[in-house]
């Protein structure tokens, strides 16, 4: 698939084009997060004769990743968040749909020591093919979708290897229904807390 490439080869170049840094300021973390996903997508469509507005819920998720520093200012984070909101029509639960997007974010560290830790960046974001159960549809896949947005978090150090980790990240996205010209506007805001391990 080309999304798919097109986004780890704008990791690759990414990687490249950062001089490393010395192998005392660089560091790999390893993360896992609870992840609320925020659906802030809203629009109008027909299901059966009637139209009305369709929107995702709020849900609770998961996230797993990791960061590798190229040196004290700039780190590339790659994770994947999983999550199954319910789809709301007109008010009413229709069914559900999953979020797998699987993201890469180029993180500039603003405060960048041990115990504060702040930064932001830029993220691409590949939202995996999923499987949504609408009525009176059934059983449905969306199609995979490559989607932007931005990001940020900040980590707490409890000492050298162990943080608490917080962030948010927004990414424009619509999710296509396989087949048809149905789509589901989402635009979700993800908002994380978890633990890190750095090395």
């Amino acid at each position: 698939m080309k999304a798919p490439r097109l986004l780890f080869a704008v990791c690759a170049a990414l990687a490249l084009s950062l001089t490393p840094a010395p192998a005392d300021e660089s560091h790999f973390k390893i993360f896992g997060a609870t992840s609320y996903v925020s659906p802030l997508g809203e629009n109008d469509v027909s299901i059966g004769g009637v139209r009305d507005s369709v929107k995702a819920s709020n849900k609770l998720g998961w996230d797993f990743g990791l960061e590798d520093r190229f040196n004290r200012f700039a780190g590339l984070e790659i994770d994947y968040v999983n999550a199954t909101n319910d789809v709301r029509f007109g008010g009413h639960t229709i069914g559900d749909v999953e979020l797998k997007p699987l993201s890469v974010t180029l993180d500039f560290h603003v405060i960048p020591t041990h115990f504060i830790d702040l930064y932001v960046g830029p993220t691409a974001s590949y939202f995996l093919k999923g499987d949504a159960h609408l009525k009176p549809s059934g059983d449905v896949t969306t199609d995979g979708k490559l989607a932007w947005g931005v990001s940020a978090g900040l980590e707490i150090g409890l000492g050298r290897t162990f943080a608490v980790i917080g962030g948010v990240r927004w990414v424009k996205v619509d999710l296509e229904v396989r087949d048809t010209s149905t789509k589901l506007p989402v635009d979700p805001l993800f908002s994380r807390l978890g633990v890190a391990f750095r090395f």
